[in-house]
């Protein structure tokens, strides 16, 4: 199943809107989310990408797997 693309989509698959903010990394506005399984995720506005897949700085905010 793709990503959704559209805030309207996000909702229908079991996303909510939590806040708005700045990315710490890049400066960029940023979207967050709350997952269907209770984590945030940082979107783009607009695309509604994922944050850590066009921020410059995404290494810098990595964490290692346990």
């Amino acid at each position: 199943m793709p990503f959704p693309k559209t805030d309207t989509e996000l909702k229908e698959a079991g996303y909510s809107f939590n806040n708005r903010s700045h990315c710490k990394g890049c400066g960029a506005e940023i979207e967050w989310w709350d997952t269907p399984k209770g984590k945030m995720m940082p979107l783009d506005p607009g695309t509604m990408e994922p944050h850590w897949g066009t921020c410059p700085k995404a290494k810098d905010f990595r964490r290692e797997r346990k």
